[in-house]
């Protein structure tokens, strides 16, 4: 179906559907002309086959892989940083109430939600918030 809409052109359009409604965030996703740049890689047969097994893997083997990891009892060990948008999947899920069962006892899970109507591209549409949020992140490990 991506192929017969065109892989460039589905690109363009789901990116400016995920992302947030913040006049600031978007003109940072869009800057540099970054949707070209998003969408030339599309256009690839290769990214586009990448994608696409990245997406089932999420629906299929890594689910597996999940529900096996939480059988056996494996969690991780290492602090989390949760950069997510507020607006979307923060709206939806409890982001930081989910990662607690993933985590071992006494691992500090920090959630950074980004607010102001930033979208699923955090990094794109607050670049100096997100970047913020990890160097605040990394100073107090």
């Amino acid at each position: 179906m991506i192929k017969a809409f065109g892989p460039a052109n589905w690109c363009s359009e789901m990116t400016i559907r995920w992302a947030g409604k913040n006049e600031k965030g978007l003109a940072a996703l869009k800057a540099d002309d970054a949707l070209a740049v998003y969408t030339k890689f599309f256009e690839q047969e290769h990214t586009l086959d990448a994608s696409n097994k990245d997406y089932e893997a999420g629906a299929t083997v890594d689910v597996d892989a999940q529900k096996e990891d939480q059988e056996q009892g494996r969690k991780i060990a290492a602090p989390l940083l949760l950069v997510y948008s507020e607006a979307g999947i923060g709206k939806r899920y409890d982001v930081g109430g989910a990662w607690k069962e993933w985590v071992e006892e006494g691992v500090h899970v920090k959630s950074y939600p980004l607010g102001d109507g930033i979208g699923h591209f955090g990094a794109e549409e607050a670049p100096e918030e997100t970047a913020k949020a990890v160097v605040g992140w990394l100073g107090g490990l």
